[in-house]
């Protein structure tokens, strides 16, 4: 990570990443804490604060992702930062007034806006690092993203009891216009836009989305790298889902393991993150690692699925967490090596919002599952699943040569819709 950060370029950029991501967390952690302590119907609130966080990113993940490839990406990266710091001081404001379900509306407009952010930011990621060093550069960010996600509750909730949510907002808007001010003297060439012009007919932004989906499943390596991040957010989401009852219910274990088995988690995505980036600079085969991220998960999950007892089922978390980061790094660096700059912002955020859409539906099935089978069964379909992923991992080294030849094949698929 420290030689990554010699480059001035890539500094900026991850000093932006982290101050957004600190600001997220200060953010979502001091309107929970003020929903639960202020707001009438707590529970209603709080389903409606869920999904005023996850609606804008699967409706509009595909959306942003074309127009910041329409766009220049660090003029769209400046405008969210500074938009969402606005957003910050309208929602404390909010707050202070007790305007709950307008502070709703504004905060799914606020996750709306931050969509953009990173498409923008990964397209700049790939101007300012040479190709061999994306996994490097994916993982630095990877690991501080993890630290802050392991941090966030004692940040947020450390803000918040010392300033309370208005105070906590304002110091979230200030992270933003610090991350704005990275952003200023950046000079990076400029990358290639999918437009020629913001004058074309409106038709071709459309036409423009469309093709973000249609490149992801002509192509053989990203179509099965969508698969496997879809299988990876269905199993996730029964993780999520049905914790507490394995634990409590199944487990027959105390509610404090429920935090515990999080911590373990995030430790396990940490060393995960932690250990690629120290030795993936070693390794480079980053189709070779992906099919190490897809077994371990698999492993993960199958011990998940046997544990009796506390200790196999931390120890199962921690392997889960592990393969997750494995997982999201190198699919992230894979995109970054052989999609094409001027398609990675579409690409990109149909890859976000995927494993999220698959995670909103596999809330309804195994919910609906659960009452007739139990979360270990469950489990147990998660860790077949899983296999059939890694599988596909495995079938990504036959595919490896034809998606070398993407780059050279991209302006013949292009051609037909400029």
């Amino acid at each position: 990570m420290w030689s990554m950060l010699k480059n001035g370029v890539f500094r900026r950029l991850w000093c932006t990443q982290t101050l957004s991501s600190v600001g997220d967390e200060i953010r979502n952690w001091a309107i929970l804490f003020w929903v639960f302590a202020e707001a009438d119907q707590a529970v209603f609130y709080r389903t409606a604060l869920l999904f005023a966080q996850m609606l804008p990113v699967f409706i509009m993940a595909p959306l942003a992702g074309t127009w910041v490839d329409r766009r220049k990406p660090k003029k769209v990266l400046q405008a969210t930062l500074v938009i969402r710091a606005a957003m910050s001081f309208v929602l404390a404001g909010l707050i202070w007034m007790e305007q709950v379900p307008l502070l709703l509306v504004m905060l799914a407009f606020t996750c709306t806006v931050q969509q953009f952010f990173q498409p923008a930011i990964s397209k700049l990621t790939v101007t300012a690092v040479d190709n061999e060093d994306y996994g490097t550069a994916s993982s630095s960010v990877k690991t501080v993203d993890t630290l802050i996600s392991l941090a966030g509750p004692a940040i947020g909730a450390f803000v918040y009891q010392w300033w309370g949510a208005s105070t906590s907002l304002i110091v979230d808007g200030f992270c933003f216009i610090a991350g704005s001010l990275f952003i200023l003297s950046l000079k990076v060439s400029p990358a290639p836009l999918a437009a020629p012009s913001d004058s074309g007919p409106a038709t071709s932004f459309w036409v423009d989305v469309l093709e973000g989906f249609r490149y992801i499943f002509a192509s053989a390596l990203t179509k099965r790298l969508f698969i496997m991040l879809a299988v990876m957010g269905a199993c996730t989401g029964a993780i999520n889902l049905l914790n507490i009852y394995f634990v409590v219910k199944e487990l027959h274990l105390d509610q404090n393991y429920l935090a515990w088995a999080s911590t373990a988690g995030g430790i396990g995505m940490f060393a995960g993150a932690l250990g690629l980036n120290l030795l993936g600079a070693k390794f480079k085969n980053y189709v070779r690692i992906n099919i190490w991220g897809a077994a371990v998960m698999t492993l993960g999950l199958l011990l998940l699925t046997l544990s009796f007892g506390s200790w196999s089922m931390l120890l199962s978390r921690v392997i889960i967490g592990i393969g997750i980061s494995l997982l999201s790094i190198t699919l992230s660096t894979l995109l970054m090596t052989y999609v094409p700059e001027n398609l990675l912002g579409r690409v990109g955020s149909v890859f976000e919002g995927g494993p999220l859409a698959t995670n909103m539906l596999s809330y309804l099935f195994y919910g609906w599952l659960y009452v007739y089978t139990g979360a270990r069964l469950i489990f147990g379909i998660s860790t077949m699943l899983f296999f059939m992923a890694f599988l596909l991992a495995l079938s990504l080294q036959s595919v490896l040569s034809p998606a070398r030849r993407v780059r050279a094949e991209q302006q013949e698929f292009i051609s037909p819709s400029q």
